[in-house]
């Protein structure tokens, strides 16, 4: 679109529709890692999970 010549808000819009996207994508990811992998580790008593856990919303949440 840029080397189109595009206009901005065009552009702009693309974007924001590109970062929900990656969003949704990363929100549906980190739930399935949730529920098998963290909770497979809880189950085996890997306490550190927890750690992985709080270092994960952290970081979505940024």
């Amino acid at each position: 679109m840029i080397n189109e010549d595009r206009c901005c808000n065009g552009i702009l819009i693309q974007l924001a529709a590109l970062d929900h996207s990656i969003r949704s994508l990363s929100n549906l990811i980190l739930e399935n890692h949730l529920y098998s992998c963290i909770s497979r580790d809880l189950d085996n008593g890997k306490l550190e999970a927890f750690g992985e856990i709080v270092s994960l919303f952290r970081r979505f949440n940024k």
